[in-house]
């Protein structure tokens, strides 16, 4: 009997030792949030509920060549809504629109737009403001910290010296997915670049935002989203938010809802930030998000990510030639091919997670499309979105 228990005590240190964990899984599935403690996100008591227009005779074309094209994608589900209805939906086999699946990165958002609303209510003075006037025991560590602003951290232009793409178990993204403590994590940081030179795409900038928010608010991150997202936004399910080893938040990803429910944050953008009559985060907000001047240059704003359309030329001065045309000041990049490019005006934008997650907002057809599912290699399916998005009339 005492061997039997000791035994229990080893298997259960080691299925929490976060090292063991991420060997054991390494690479991020769709079941993750089973492996994970995880928050309750309460529903709202008034549900928001998107008409049923599946019916429409005027999309049948439309649900033709999607039912085709989404066969093998691996995707679970794939919603487009247009004027708050229901115009398409595919379910994989064994999924329903009750069924949560996991936002991985997509969370970022709503983490970013819980930071506007913090300072709508005045919590945050400004984005412009010093991260160490909120964190200032990070001042210690490197010295750039003295010129580091929470808009640099909102835009992935940190400088952090966090290596986000490894596979390694003992990474520090590895480390963080897998239930490291986080608030370490962050307390240790260092940076390797100046503030606001170079786009990183790093999730611990969120992680940052988070620990931002919980001081500024006395609030955890489960209760603010609850209060000031979930349940205004009218959701029809509970979702699940996954915690690390120290029951810190994982602000960056992991969070587990419906797909109806996570298209609430697109029809939240699309209409300037006001649900039915109340303005839940500032036009202003919104507008500066989702500029598509802003966006188009600099790909990513405010933890959403812009979609992308570009014009390639054979050389950097027709490139520059067309842009004085097109009276746009957008920089000009080389592609490996050897040709030149710059990134065409957009207006559409949308939060975006690992495997093809995406929350996609298209303001000028006034459509959110949802795609949800497991990674698949062979199509490209944000740019698959952002096709169907744009020939939603």
């Amino acid at each position: 009997m005492r061997i039997t228990f000791s035994l229990a005590a080893i298997l259960l240190f080691l299925s929490a030792c976060v090292p063991l964990r991420s060997m054991k899984y390494l690479i991020p599935d769709l079941g993750d949030s089973a492996k994970f403690e995880n928050v309750t996100i309460q529903k709202s008591a008034t549900p928001f509920y998107f008409k049923n227009n599946l019916a429409n005779k005027v999309y049948d074309s439309l649900k033709t060549r999607l039912d085709t094209s989404l066969i093998g994608t691996k995707t679970n589900v794939f919603l487009v809504i247009k004027n708050d209805s229901i115009i398409y939906q595919y379910l994989s086999d064994g999924n329903t629109l009750a069924v949560r699946q996991p936002s991985f990165s997509m969370a970022k958002s709503f983490v970013g737009t819980l930071v506007g609303m913090s300072v709508d209510r005045g919590e945050i003075k400004s984005t412009d403001d010093l991260v160490i006037k909120y964190l200032p025991e990070l001042a210690k560590n490197d010295e750039r910290f003295k010129r580091l602003t929470i808009q640099q951290v909102l835009d992935m232009r940190s400088g952090f010296d966090f290596k986000e793409r490894s596979f390694s178990p003992f990474s520090q993204i590895t480390r963080s997915y897998y239930g490291a403590n986080l608030k370490k994590i962050v307390g240790k940081l260092k940076m390797k670049n100046e503030p606001g030179k170079v786009f990183e795409y790093q999730s611990i900038n969120t992680q940052v935002l988070a620990f931002i928010l919980e001081k500024v608010t006395g609030k955890g991150m489960q209760e603010l989203m609850q209060e000031r997202l979930w349940k205004p936004l009218g959701a029809e399910s509970d979702a699940l938010w996954s915690l690390d080893n120290d029951e810190n938040i994982k602000a960056f990803c992991c969070i587990n809802a419906t797909a109806l429910d996570f298209a609430k944050i697109g029809r939240l953008y699309l209409n300037g930030g006001n649900w039915e009559g109340k303005q839940l985060i500032s036009k202003k907000w919104v507008d500066i998000t989702t500029n598509p001047d802003t966006l188009t240059k600099l790909r990513y704003k405010n933890q959403f990510w812009a979609t992308r359309d570009f014009k390639f030329f054979k050389d950097s001065i027709s490139t520059i030639n067309a842009l004085l045309k097109d009276k746009l000041d957008y920089p000009v990049e080389l592609n490996p091919d050897g040709r030149y490019f710059y990134a065409k005006k957009v207006y559409d934008y949308k939060a975006q997670g690992m495997f093809g997650q995406s929350v996609y907002a298209n303001p000028q057809n006034k459509v959110i499309i949802v795609r949800l599912g497991d990674r698949q290699k062979k199509v490209n399916l944000h740019s698959f979105v952002q096709m169907v998005g744009r020939s939603v009339k």
